[in-house]
C-alpha cells in the first residue's frame, strides 16, 4: 500500500515535532552539557560553574577570573569544537562570565 503525502511513521512524526518545537536543539545541547567534562577536560570543568544555551548563546560561567580570560580568548575555538559536537551549528556565539 503506498503512503499519502500527509501520513507520517510515528518516527517521522516525532522527529517533525520535536524540530518545530525548538526540543531536538535543546536536548542536544544538553548532551553537550552533560558531556562537558569530556569535551573539554577535567581542569576546564573543574573551574566551570555553570552551563546554559539560549538563543543561539552558549553561556559559561567560571570560578576564577584568570579561567575567564583563558576561556575568552578561545571562544571561536569552543564554539567549533561544540558545534563539531552537536553534529550542528546551534552556537552562534559562546560567552564567558
Amino acid at each position: 500500500m503506498a503512503k499519502k503525502s500527509n501520513e507520517f511513521s510515528l518516527g517521522e512524526a516525532i522527529e517533525l515535532y520535536l524540530n518545530e518545537n525548538g526540543i531536538k536543539e535543546k536536548s542536544l545541547v544538553q548532551r553537550v552539557i552533560a558531556d562537558w567534562e569530556k569535551i573539554m577536560g577535567k581542569p576546564v570543568a573543574d573551574h566551570t560553574e555553570q552551563l546554559w544555551w539560549s538563543k543561539g548563546v552558549f553561556h559559561i560561567k567560571v570560578s576564577h577570573p584568570a579561567w575567564k580570560n583563558e576561556l575568552s580568548m578561545s571562544r571561536s575555538k569552543i564554539k567549533d569544537l561544540l558545534n563539531k559536537e552537536l553534529g550542528a551549528s546551534l552556537i552562534q556565539e559562546v560567552k564567558i562570565v
